[in-house]
């Protein structure tokens, strides 16, 4: 290469490479300044539901469970506490990827230390191979860069953000449950019919689920695969495909739509749905939630916190969860 030539590269090479380090340190500060620094809905947090495990007593929870909003409809850690004294939080996101679910447990795991993390196994199939990946690359742009998630509260910020000042972790009684008292019964043909196909996780998803269970295990935590009840997006060729895995790993697996499953559970999709097989209403929650609680102290051997006075917040949240229940105030199931 011609001097010239080359001392024209080397200065174009530069000019690009300078650019590109401005535009990286200009997303790193707007990222400082419009990252919400509440974990609530009023600071501005996306899914902020999901993560009241911030509102939490650090490492207080025993169980951390992951999913979608089938999750959040269906299991209430409210029951699981008045049942049996086990304290839990439901981390659902509406449409969550099993990549989101490795980064939301990524950030349970920077304030709790949960004895069992629960996945809620309809992520894996919440998209096909490319809609994963596109899913896996923008979550990872977004953790790098949060300004490009949360580009649109520059109108929003006010002067403690902008001095960086961390207000109080919004508390949560309901603990990630969403509340639903709607009644619409599933009266569709029978989705877990037997077959012998098993529909394949995509290898993107398939990399997310490792990462996701390696995770735990290098935290010293247990794994446990849950699905639950949901007639519009599961079916038994899903089921054979998680159980293929969670055999292979070692990993215990309750599918909530097995026959033997709602026979224990008493679940009826006449009564404990609210849309009609998509998701369930408290009616159904509940009942998932007291038999997962049993299952949780036998096979886990989970302590009874109720007696316990380092506890006593969980007690005096019971009130606040019982108001919601009963109807005094309502909870929109809005974000499904």
């Amino acid at each position: 290469m011609h001097i010239s030539n080359r001392q024209q590269f080397v200065k174009r090479a530069l000019k690009i490479i300078t650019f590109v380090l401005l535009a990286v340190l200009l997303l790193e500060g707007m990222s400082k300044v419009l990252m919400p620094r509440s974990n609530s809905g009023s600071g501005g947090m996306h899914n902020y539901r999901a993560r009241g495990f911030y509102g939490e007593e650090k490492n207080s929870l025993d169980i951390a469970a992951i999913g979608n909003s089938d999750l959040a409809s269906g299991f209430s850690p409210m029951e699981l506490w008045k049942s049996h004294g086990i304290t839990g939080f439901a981390c659902g996101e509406p449409n969550q990827t099993i990549d989101q679910s490795v980064r939301l447990l990524q950030e349970v795991l920077t304030c709790q230390k949960p004895k069992v993390v629960i996945l809620e196994t309809d992520t894996l199939f919440q998209e096909n191979m490319e809609g994963h990946l596109t899913s896996l690359v923008k979550t990872a742009v977004n953790y790098l860069f949060p300004v490009l998630e949360y580009h649109d509260r520059w109108k929003s910020v006010t002067l403690s953000e902008l001095m960086g000042k961390q207000q109080k972790p919004w508390h949560d009684p309901g603990k990630g449950y969403r509340y639903s008292g709607d009644r619409v019964a599933y009266k569709g043909d029978d989705y877990m019919a037997e077959t012998k196909e098993k529909e394949e996780i995509d290898a993107i998803a398939m990399k997310s689920l490792d990462q996701f269970v390696e995770i735990c295990q290098e935290a010293g935590i247990q794994v446990m695969f849950m699905e639950m009840p949901s007639a519009n997006s599961w079916n038994m060729a899903r089921h054979r495909a998680v159980a293929d895995y969670a055999s292979s790993r070692n990993i215990s697996f309750i599918d909530f739509n097995m026959k033997d499953r709602m026979k224990e559970t008493g679940f009826d999709w006449m009564t404990d749905s609210r849309d009609g097989g998509n998701h369930l209403n408290y009616s159904g929650a509940k009942k998932i939630s007291v038999w997962l609680g049993d299952y949780l102290v036998k096979d886990y051997q989970l302590e009874d916190h109720r007696k316990d006075s380092r506890y006593q917040r969980w007690q005096q949240d019971v009130s606040a969860y019982d108001r919601i229940v009963l109807g005094a105030v309502h909870q929109t199931a809005d974000e499904s």
